[in-house]
């Protein structure tokens, strides 16, 4: 039999690729509990989903119809709310197809992209897609980046830098003398600000000035439609375009369009719902300031990266999943005794701190 892997690209035959949660029911069998009894907090997604408005929205819709290619309606309201230009905005299915499209815009096989752990892993997978190099800069120990170092390993290869604010799964925002140095490079800069509505905090004022900067965002964590997978990009007029130029026509589709459009008419419910989270987290915050050998680094986001002290990171992990709770595991060392937790709802929080309490009273 012919082997199709001979066929392949040689880069694509073998890829370390990017492991997303699995669905409840999955989480259930593995902690052998029911489906009904799975809290999820190890997405940062938004527990109480789509408010009613969006839900009433999507009730009638012409499913056989191909959405607007040119996404007119939808790029309206976000050059509405983000008080950009028509022009500088544009929707993805979901931020991961506006950085896979930055990547297939500014990069050929070869050509370097920076980025900086720990972070999103889209941006490096998505670099491999693109047969990328990717230039893998630490953090430093307060999970800001070393501006210093990033600036070193910039060469004549090098297209692209990736960087999120608030930062996930640190929550630390990246600083406007931070970007401005790396914008001052001339280099395309991608600031991820997908927790930007749980925080109030861009660097958006700046494209005025730098038209290699783009902002991404997402519906996704926010306005609690994850699974419509909408995002979208602010950038200059001329990215916009070759950006427009290059997506798939029927990228959102007509289901992902509508949510995001009701989600926008009704912001100040969406976005109520979004302040409850930070509260919930602050709320965590405080149960774990009194509780030994747990701490946490300060967040910007909807989320807390954890560390539990004398217990390893899968230990809590299994500990919490038997009682319902699923969190973030990762699997590299620079976190390997970390642990994300999403904000849940009150209710989930009760559960969450209950559960806590149990774990490290074990650990004693």
């Amino acid at each position: 039999m012919t082997d199709i892997t001979k066929l392949m690209r040689p880069h694509l035959v073998k890829v370390s690729t990017y492991h997303g949660v699995d669905p409840s029911e999955e989480l259930a069998r593995s902690a052998g509990i029911k489906p009904e009894e799975v809290v999820r907090l190890n997405a940062n997604e938004n527990p109480y989903g789509a408010p009613g408005e969006v839900l009433d929205a999507l009730s009638n819709l012409k499913i056989h119809l191909y959405p607007d290619p040119e996404q007119r309606k939808l790029r309206a309201k976000l050059a509405e709310y983000t008080g950009q230009p028509v022009n500088r905005v544009m929707a993805g299915a979901g931020g991961d197809e506006i950085i896979d499209l930055l990547l297939r815009l500014f990069t050929e096989p070869g050509q370097k992209l920076i980025d900086c752990e720990p972070t999103f892993g889209m941006y490096s997978f998505c670099a491999r897609i693109a047969d990328a190099p990717v230039v893998m800069v630490p953090r430093k120990d307060d999970w800001s980046i070393d501006l210093e170092h990033v600036l070193a390993v910039i060469d004549d290869q090098t297209r692209l830098i990736f960087l999120a604010s608030p930062n996930n799964p640190t929550g630390n925002l990246l600083s406007e003398r931070e970007a401005r140095a790396l914008l001052d490079t001339g280099l395309i800069l991608a600031v991820d600000e997908t927790y930007y509505e749980f925080c109030g905090k861009s660097l958006s004022y700046l494209l005025d000035e730098y038209e290699n900067l783009v902002i991404l965002r997402s519906f996704s964590k926010w306005a609690g439609i994850a699974g419509l997978r909408v995002g979208y990009c602010i950038g200059s007029e001329t990215l916009i375009r070759h950006l427009m130029d290059i997506k798939q026509p029927y990228n959102i589709n007509i289901a992902a369009e509508t949510a995001a459009i009701a989600a926008l008419d009704n912001r100040d419910a969406v976005l109520k719902r979004a302040q409850t989270l930070v509260e919930q987290r602050k709320r965590l915050e405080k149960t774990l300031d009194d509780l030994d050998g747990v701490t946490y680094y300060p967040s910007e986001g909807n989320f807390l990266l954890c560390r539990f002290a004398g217990r390893s990171a899968k230990d809590v992990y299994e500990g919490l999943g038997r009682r319902g709770i699923f969190v973030r595991l990762f699997s590299t060392d620079r976190l390997a005794d970390s642990l994300r937790i999403s904000a849940g709802t009150p209710e989930q929080t009760d559960r969450l701190i209950s559960a806590i309490r149990d774990v490290v009273a074990e650990g004693k």
